[in-house]
């Protein structure tokens, strides 16, 4: 078996076309198929069902991805430690980060990482709690920015900043004063992230505390998107201030501060214990750290940073 069949496995698994996979490693189709067929021999399977111009994963192809996403993980790393002894600062560091929190933290530390290290290739990918913490323990993440506590045994964390929720509504919704009670969300349509979404496992608990049940009138996945709803008039919903307020300008909406209890949480850096942290996510996470101290003593930066308002069509 060879490094390049592995790659070229890769290619075709993540394009589920040879045409588009041969293009992206830079071969013929007919030399990445002879590759590919050569694989399945050597293992004694097929490794993707074609179905026209379409291929798809097996079973078997399925459970070889794994590891061999795996290897060429590690394959990279090594190269990066070898590269950090010479004094190089090259390569890969791939990062995930909370929705919310990409929206208003990723812009400046990312242009803060890059002036330290232009040639690292930096992946940034917005994902839910849950998937961050997936993608540490598949070895897909170098480092992950997710919710707290994180009790996981194969997971280190640090503290990186507590998050305070807010109610936001509509700017026609009638609240009587700038701060509510817990106790008045049980009065309110609420638009919220699916049950089994962290940050919406963390409101019921906030509400519970008080001894409310919220009156869910739509769910959705994208923070993005329930604002949009919530600013047509749908109905309210609590999501992380600092995301709320980077998103205002240019929204028809009005941010209530919640008390009784205040709702808040934990985020933080994660990535697994077991495995070598190279200069570049050591420098990334101080960083980090520094970029959301500034953005905690100055949230008028984070005004600054948020990405263009979209349309509804180009959601």
């Amino acid at each position: 078996m060879e490094l390049r069949q592995i790659e070229y496995f890769m290619a075709v698994a993540a394009h589920q076309n040879f045409s588009r996979a041969a293009e992206h490693v830079h071969v013929s189709q007919p030399s990445l198929s002879v590759q590919i067929g050569g694989l399945e021999r050597e293992l004694g399977t097929r490794l993707f069902d074609r179905l026209g111009r379409k291929v798809v994963l097996t079973q078997a192809g399925e459970l070889f991805h794994v590891h061999a996403e795996r290897a060429l993980r590690e394959l990279d790393q090594a190269e990066q430690v070898v590269q950090e002894l010479l004094g190089a600062k090259r390569g890969r560091l791939v990062v995930g980060a909370l929705s919310t929190v990409n929206t208003y933290l990723i812009a400046p530390l990312v242009s803060r990482f890059k002036q330290r290290f232009p040639d690292i290739h930096l992946q940034v990918h917005a994902q839910a709690s849950g998937d961050v913490v997936n993608g540490l323990l598949s070895n897909r993440l170098d480092i992950g920015i997710c919710l707290l506590p994180l009790t996981h045994p194969q997971l280190t964390t640090v503290p990186l900043f507590e998050e305070r929720l807010a109610l936001v509504a509509p700017a026609g919704m009638h609240i009587a004063t700038r701060r509510a009670r817990m106790q008045d969300l049980a009065r309110l349509p609420l638009v919220l992230m699916p049950v089994d979404y962290c940050l919406r496992k963390m409101v019921e608990a906030e509400c519970a505390k008080a001894g409310v049940h919220p009156q869910v009138v739509l769910e959705m996945t994208s923070p993005e998107g329930i604002l949009q709803a919530v600013a047509e008039g749908t109905g309210a919903t609590i999501l992380p201030e600092l995301y709320v307020r980077s998103r205002l300008p240019g929204m028809d909406l009005q941010v209530i501060d919640l008390y009784d209890p205040t709702p808040r949480h934990a985020v933080g850096l994660a990535y697994l214990t077991k495995r070598h942290r190279g200069l570049a996510a050591e420098e990334f996470a101080a960083i980090c750290q520094t970029t959301m101290q500034d953005l905690q003593s100055d949230p008028e930066q984070s005004k600054q940073n948020r990405p263009r308002k979209r349309t509804a069509r180009q959601k």
